[in-house]
């Protein structure tokens, strides 16, 4: 459930930059992805050669740089925030890189922390429910959902998510271009 190895979208690390989440490894395997992909920017080669423990600030100024470099999108609300991210986790479930729980676990997280935000709070409720129901048979956190249907049910959940959140300005700046 460890994102340590897990490639950052673009989006994703400048969301979770604005909500003032601290530098991790993956910073660095993101540059490398981008690198890899035709970006070019002299901040993605700096980035590169940096090692943990990493300076937030010192990174901050790294970023705003490859940002003004690459003419990244810059992100207006925290609302904003939350949404790229949770769709970040909601695109490694439909891809088949983690499993529905651990993209459940990872949203539930973020609602939490987040103040339980409006936005994200179904996937708190799906995982509070898909979590009941491994123990049992009753769950109150989701309308008809039930042992047989409860997969289904948050797999839905996660498509019209990606429907509703199509992240057409960030889509260029994607190193995997999805």
């Amino acid at each position: 459930m460890n994102l340590a190895n897990e490639p950052r979208y673009t989006s994703e690390l400048y969301a979770r930059r604005f909500l003032d989440f601290g530098p991790d490894k993956t910073l660095v395997s993101w540059a490398e992805n981008m690198v890899l992909a035709g970006f070019i920017s002299d901040g993605l080669f700096i980035l590169l050669g940096e090692i943990e423990p990493f300076n937030k600030f010192e990174i901050d100024s790294l970023l705003d740089r490859i940002q003004r470099e690459l003419h990244l999108p810059k992100i207006q609300s925290k609302v904003e925030a939350i949404e790229i991210v949770a769709t970040a986790y909601i695109r490694r479930f439909i891809s088949g890189n983690i499993d529905s729980a651990s993209a459940l676990f990872m949203l539930a997280q973020l609602c939490i922390n987040e103040d339980y935000e409006d936005a994200i709070y179904d996937f708190y409720l799906l995982h509070y429910a898909a979590v009941d129901l491994e123990a049992s048979d009753t769950q109150y956190y989701w309308p008809d959902a039930h042992s047989g249907n409860i997969e289904r049910l948050i797999r839905a959940r996660f498509v019209r998510w990606i429907e509703d959140h199509p992240l057409p300005t960030w889509k260029g700046y994607e190193f995997d271009k999805n």
